[in-house]
């Protein structure tokens, strides 16, 4: 008869090949001989455990620990089976004393780490990952699950840093530079994801992730045309991703390829019928009619599915919102937006609340900083350049509109939302103090100028238009004395209603809630009526949205004269132009010039709300 041992590593050999039914056999009849082997008790509880027979699992365990209670293996294996059964304290008690055993392995740490992650257990997990880390400080796999376990829990800095350690480490380990890719997307640095993508695609090419990340970084810079390559290959390379199916259906989307796009959101919604935003995106290739009952049935009998995230539902709701004012029924449809974006406040803004009080401070310092004698006295030695070109107001107050008009003009770019301001202010303007640092006011300008050089090389005028520029336009102009401002203002309900009714990918601050949105259009109200006080109409014009509208070819010649340059008929057909728009607005700017958008208000009147409190700075007589 084989002797125990060998019936043992027998037993192992045959766990090790998958067979289970093998192992069991072998180490039955080990016991049978050597009921106390410590040995075959373990191995035989892990092969229960294998086979789903969690119960005898745990017996057999737990008797290996009658007989050896320092068995490490042991207590490890029931570590994770007692998660598996629902028995986390006990689970943990069990790692905690392998861990007491072996205290200067990494693995022990890591291994209780594992299984207290792969029960949503992440805030528990970081200590003890963070001590294997101190003892194996360059092993991948436990900086991989430091950094992910630190973004489940919101602490996105540390998070970066680690997986920024990693690809220095490891540069060839190409998950690294996926995952920091997708870091750097969350955070819209999209310059340094599409250098991740780059370096994930240059490892592996037929990586679908890595394409994915090269993709979307290209999306979010605004180069959709080049995002569509890499979205074409990752379908190619895995057709049922449903993150690719879904970016490509939104590359075509800013490209103005509504028809394209639809088949790439309906296949994402297949592969996940519970994706909010392809639903929503959907939804805003074309308006809805009675024909499209049967995906509104279908978009409504998924609100409440479990596998549906609190941002998918609430991408859903604004979708019902959207498609039932498209048909007329104005009730139901703010009852969709307020759901939308009740959920949307508590999915973005419940850990992290808007600060007002710190944005009326900046305000405030604003104001009180860059008065005319100040920017008359500013030493500004960079040279003067015409070239920048701001387009800024509250959001969805026209300004993607404007660029698409103007960047029409074969001497204009549009280069899209540019944070260089937002970025670099602190490093100028020091609000507390009400202080200027004049060199670093004409580095930033020189920063600037080349930055604009590079998006818009041989053009004689480039648009920044991210909206909210506004508040910061004194360190802009006392930076830059030529460059001149569009300042784009809609009637204020409507501005606010559209700021309320629109999903957004990242809700700005003052979005999410009637009384935030108030809040930031007042508050972008105080700063304007300072602007217009102390900047000359030389740099700074106002436009509103329902001239452009009503007397566009008017407007839109102002415009092109206010940027310095004759006139070009290509600005009175902004829907041929094929620049890719990533924006809110992106439906909208690729139609002629249309009045569906004026006095939008006067349909939702009765469930407007605090809204109701703007009808006062209404600018037309009520009928």
């Amino acid at each position: 008869m084989p002797e125990v041992q060998a019936l043992v590593s027998d037993a192992y050999t045959a766990y090790s090949k998958g067979d289970l039914a093998a192992a069991e056999r072998l180490l039955a009849a080990a016991l049978q001989q050597s009921a106390n082997n410590v040995e075959a008790r373990v191995l035989l509880g892990i092969v229960c455990a294998r086979k789903g027979d969690r119960e005898t699992a745990v017996i057999n365990l737990q008797q290996a620990l009658a007989l050896d209670p320092k068995c490490y293996e042991a207590h490890i294996a029931l570590s994770t089976i007692l998660f598996a059964c629902g028995q986390p304290d006990q689970a943990i008690n069990h790692g905690q004393r392998a861990i007491d055993l072996q205290p200067s392995d990494p693995e022990s740490y890591h291994h209780l780490a594992r299984d207290l992650i792969a029960h949503e257990r992440a805030d528990a997990a970081v200590p003890y990952l963070r001590k294997a880390l101190q003892l194996a400080p360059t092993k991948a796999s436990l900086i991989q699950d430091l950094a992910a376990a630190l973004t489940d829990i919101g602490q996105l800095r540390e998070s970066l840093e680690l997986w920024q350690k990693l690809t220095r480490l490891h540069p060839r380990f190409i998950t690294g530079w996926i995952k920091l890719g997708g870091m750097y997307l969350a955070s819209r640095d999209f310059t340094e994801a599409g250098n991740c993508g780059r370096k994930a695609t240059s490892l592996n090419p037929n990586s679908a992730e890595a394409h994915i990340v090269a993709g979307l970084a290209l999306l979010g810079g605004g180069e959709a045309h080049k995002a569509e390559v890499h979205f074409r290959r990752a379908i190619e390379l895995s057709p049922n991703e449903m993150v690719a199916q879904s970016a490509y259906g939104l590359a075509l989307h800013e490209m103005g390829r509504f028809d394209e796009a639809r088949p790439y959101f309906e296949r994402a919604l297949e592969l996940r019928p519970t994706h909010g935003q392809s639903y929503y995106s959907l939804i805003r290739t074309r308006k809805t009619t009675a024909e499209d009952r049967p995906l509104l049935d279908k978009l409504a009998a998924h609100l409440d599915d479990a596998g549906a995230s609190l941002l998918d539902r609430s991408y859903m709701h604004y979708a019902l919102g959207k498609a039932n004012e498209d048909l007329g029924d104005f009730e139901v449809s703010m009852r969709h937006y307020d759901e939308a974006t009740c959920m949307a406040e508590q999915a973005w803004f419940s850990q992290r609340p808007p600060d007002r009080a710190r944005y009326s401070e900046v305000i405030q310092a604003t104001i009180e900083t860059f008065t005319p004698s100040l920017l008359q006295s500013l030493d500004r030695q960079v040279q003067n350049s015409q070239k920048p070109l701001l387009v800024v107001g509250m959001i969805r107050s026209g300004t993607t509109l404007v660029e698409q008009i103007l960047s029409s003009h074969p001497k204009i770019k549009g280069a899209g939302e540019l944070t260089y301001w937002h970025d670099k202010a602190a490093s100028a303007f020091d609000y507390k103090a009400r202080q200027i640092d004049e060199r670093a006011l004409t580095e930033m300008a020189v920063g600037y100028l080349e930055l604009l050089d590079h998006l818009g090389p041989g053009y004689e005028r480039v648009i920044d238009k991210l909206p909210h520029n506004y508040a910061m336009l004194g360190l802009v102009l006392a930076a830059m004395p030529s460059a001149r401002v569009i300042y784009v203002k809609r009637n204020a309900i409507d501005n606010c209603l559209s700021i309320y009714t629109t999903a957004y990918q990242h809700p700005p601050a003052f979005t999410l809630s009637r009384s935030n949105i108030l809040f930031g259009y007042r508050e972008h109200e105080r700063i304007m009526a300072h602007w217009k006080s102390v900047l000359p109409s030389s740099q700074l014009m106002e436009v509103n949205y329902e001239d452009l509208i009503g007397k566009h070819e008017e407007v839109i010649r102002a415009m092109v004269d206010f940027a310095g340059l004759e006139w070009d008929d290509a600005c009175l057909h902004h829907e041929q132009n094929e620049k890719s728009v990533n924006t809110p607005s992106v439906w909208q700017v690729r139609q002629p010039i249309y009045k569906t958008s004026v006095e939008r208000w006067r349909r939702f009147e009765p469930w407007l709300g605090e809204f109701g409190e703007l009808k006062h700075m209404v600018p037309f007589a009520q009928p």
